[in-house]
């Protein structure tokens, strides 16, 4: 497998974040219209059997990785000591990783240093057309959040994937078709538009002895011989929903999933290079028993002081 960068123009407002799990849903969806469902039943063959023919991160700033979660106390201590403004640096540039991981902080930028992102209500209303008015019920006015981003913003989005079973080229069609037509909710009136600026592989790799790995999507690390007292990460509850034609389903829900956010660091009992970490999970639908939900991450190799850490 190979890491690639992607990364994006954005072209609208969002109403749904670009995280890893759900872009590579929706991946999945249109690799059925683009090549037919078998071809998406033979990709998905091993798939909960550490087997994934894709893995897709989130999408950070560009140029930018997540800081990782680590206690406080294993950060060098700088200049600025207010904890409210030190949550905020979630940024660590690509150049500056090359740092030793405790003075990461220290470099780290907040996201409203390198773009602005208002998150916003829109409102909606739907008219009677009995009474050309709104009403109650279905017809009661209502707003959802839109994430607009400052004009010309670019993400990067890391994909691992298995070229023997799709194509490089293949994925890039795959992401430009659904930057076409919008990711995630609301792309039929708009949402969710981009486009691919530039695709690079990505080489992890540095001169450096490694013995942990920063996950970059929300990920599902069970059973994989990792050091409890040496893993750090924040959990999110997933209340996923089926996407395409299954969305207007009598039952468009998933069950909720527990995962680990993306900016973890989990530490092995024993060191192995490697591009992803976590598992495919299955048995997430009653409606479609055959659905997977990636609980899988592209991974960044680090050192960490485990000194530091007590």
């Amino acid at each position: 497998m190979k890491t690639y960068r992607f990364t994006l123009k954005l072209n609208s407002a969002f109403g749904t974040p670009l995280v890893g799990d759900s872009l590579f849903g929706q991946i999945c969806w249109e690799i059925v219209h683009q090549f037919g469902e078998n071809k998406l039943t033979e990709l998905l063959d091993g798939y909960t059997n550490q087997r994934p023919f894709l893995v897709v991160s989130d999408a950070f700033p560009n140029g930018y990785l997540p800081l990782p979660c680590l206690p406080s106390k294993y950060w060098v201590t700088g200049k600025e000591t207010d904890r409210k403004v030190l949550k905020k640096k979630q940024w660590i540039s690509l150049e500056e990783r090359k740092q030793a991981v405790e003075n990461w902080q220290t470099f780290a930028k907040a996201e409203k240093d390198l773009f602005e992102k208002i998150v916003a209500n829109q409102p909606h209303n739907t008219l009677d057309r009995q009474t050309n008015t709104t009403g109650e019920g279905q017809f009661a006015p209502y707003s959802t959040s839109q994430i607009w981003y400052s004009p010309n913003t670019q993400l990067d989005l890391y994909c691992v994937i298995d070229e023997s079973r799709l194509s490089i080229s293949d994925l890039k069609q795959l992401l430009n078709n659904i930057g076409q037509l919008g990711f995630g909710r609301d792309a039929s009136i708009g949402l969710g538009r981009f486009e691919i600026e530039n695709v690079e592989p990505f080489e992890a790799n540095l001169s450096a002895t490694y013995n942990a790995y920063l996950t970059l999507a929300n990920c599902a690390p069970q059973g994989l011989d990792l050091h409890k007292d040496y893993c750090f990460y924040q959990l999110t509850t997933r209340f996923g929903r089926h996407g395409d034609i299954k969305a207007l389903s009598e039952n468009p829900f998933k069950k909720p999933i527990i995962l680990a956010k993306a900016g973890a660091v989990f530490t092995p009992h024993q060191w192995q290079a490697r591009l992803f970490l976590g598992n495919g999970l299955s048995g997430i639908s009653k409606a479609q028993p055959n659905a997977v939900h990636q609980g899988y991450a592209p991974i960044i190799p680090i050192h960490i002081d485990l000194a530091r850490l007590g």
